[in-house]
């Protein structure tokens, strides 16, 4: 059985998407547009809690799940990355499996942001130029991040604005989407045990992660 949990790039890509969400003061500047803004906005709240709660994000779990759950989902259109991940199987799937599905991957994304908590250190993000015209209801926010030592590393935010505020729905590392590699995961589940088993399989891997 396929252990979606344990697919090293989209742990790999959550980790990095979190460091990358925590902005040098540099790039603070107030020349940002909306979308900018939100990932400025988050990254803000999560430095504020890597300066004044550490220990907590190690010993206290609960702690953490309300962290990501209050700083990070609001911020996210769980519809669409839901659809998105789910591809065509979506379309397929009853009210009843859509509802279970987008509360499952809900959870796989709150356990694996704060899985991924302990390893964030502050690295330098720059935010690079773009244009967003009034009546854009989608863009892509790119960003470079500095590594000590290290060159930079391209990661972009497909955003998408829902009933007047933008939210994220994918990020890609290097040109490689995180949504694509949980669609690629979902699609090998739903092609050898059915959209049951996905579902069935994502509650127990959510389970035991608790």
């Amino acid at each position: 059985m396929m252990t979606i949990s344990k697919k090293a790039s989209a742990q790999w890509a959550m980790v990095l998407l979190l460091q990358c969400l925590i902005v040098s003061p540099l790039f603070a500047s107030a020349g940002l547009n909306e979308p900018q803004r939100i990932i400025q906005q988050v990254s803000d709240g999560l430095m504020q809690v890597l300066r004044e709660d550490r220990t907590l994000l190690k010993t206290d779990p609960a702690f953490v799940h309300r962290l990501v759950d209050e700083l990070f989902l609001p911020h996210v259109d769980l519809a669409r990355v839901s659809a998105l991940a789910l591809g065509p199987y979506w379309r397929e799937a009853t009210p009843e499996q859509r509802r279970q599905f987008q509360a499952e991957f809900q959870r796989l994304l709150i356990q694996t942001y704060a899985s991924a908590l302990d390893s964030l250190s502050a690295w330098e993000v720059r935010f690079l130029p773009m244009s967003l015209a009034p009546d854009v209801d989608r863009t892509i926010v790119r960003t470079e991040v500095k590594q000590p030592g290290g060159q930079p590393i391209r990661v972009d935010y497909r955003m998408a604005r829902v009933d007047g505020r933008w939210r994220a729905y994918d990020v890609a590392v290097q040109e490689i989407s995180l949504l694509a590699s949980y669609r690629s995961q979902f699609t090998a589940v739903v092609q050898s045990r059915g959209l049951d088993g996905l579902l069935a399989e994502l509650s127990e891997r959510n389970a035991t992660r608790r």
